[in-house]
């Protein structure tokens, strides 16, 4: 489905329909807003540096948006499958006068084809005969700012129970969960932080689901996470995790 209507004089700054008042779809709730990070595997290709489009769902709705182009679909969901259809817009919708970017149609054309939604690590993944799209969830900006360190991003693991290591370790982070790439060595751990409590959220034992190895350190690391209890920056680029006899530094890259 795509939005024919382009209204030249509404110029770059055209503002979409908020995504809302939508009726509520069966299955776990999905609700909220995403950045679309990959499309058919790859970063969209949108000619804007630094940009990322973005994708809300709110009750049976879809909202794309990209700056002044967006597009909409109503849908139902049924366990991991989904169907996409036209939305019905109470007013004739109007966007800005440029033409869709690479990357823009291919998100159109993977949501528009959609069969298969899954959570992945911190978002969703949707698939069809149109393509796919990786989502990551945006948290709630006052979620962020109240805790004493944002942990999402790159990091070394520099330091571990006192010791530096000989080769920093590198890590990936984003909202609520902390891995080693590549993500088939299911290397992983989820956390919460609250003000500056730190505390794991899945007490056990990652478990490998591919056969390829991983730094010796991994196990130690996150039994040392499972056990310490307090998180603070020091300085503007590391974090320091302690407690309990245990101390984990990490290093932004």
């Amino acid at each position: 489905m795509r939005v024919a209507a382009v209204l030249a004089a509404l110029g770059l700054l055209a503002c979409s329909p908020a995504p809302e008042d939508a009726p509520a779809s069966a299955g776990p709730a999905i609700d909220g807003d995403y950045v679309v990070t990959f499309v058919n595997e790859e970063t969209p290709l949108i000619g804007i540096e630094g940009y990322q489009p973005t994708i809300t769902f709110s009750g049976n709705r879809i909202h794309f948006q990209s700056q002044c182009i967006y597009d909409d679909w109503s849908f139902d969901r049924a366990g991991e499958g989904i169907e996409t259809g036209e939305w019905d817009y109470v007013e004739p919708p109007a966007m800005c006068a440029r033409s869709y970017a690479p990357g823009e149609e291919a998100i159109v054309a993977a949501i528009d084809k959609a069969t298969i939604i899954r959570p992945v690590r911190g978002g969703l993944w949707l698939s069809g005969p149109g393509g796919t799209v990786q989502l990551e969830r945006i948290p709630d900006p006052a979620q962020v700012a109240a805790r004493a360190v944002n942990l999402r991003g790159s990091w070394d693991l520099v330091g571990l129970d006192g010791k530096s290591l000989a080769e920093p370790i590198p890590l990936e982070a984003n909202f609520d969960q902390v891995w080693w790439e590549p993500g088939c060595a299911g290397q992983s751990v989820r956390y919460m932080i609250d003000g500056a409590r730190f505390d794991l959220m899945d007490h056990k034992s990652p478990e490998t689901v591919c056969d390829i190895g991983f730094p010796e350190e991994l196990p130690a690391l996150w039994q040392a996470m499972d056990m310490v209890d307090t998180v603070r920056a020091d300085g503007k680029t590391r974090a320091i995790l302690s407690g309990k006899g245990h101390e984990v530094v990490l290093q932004r890259r």
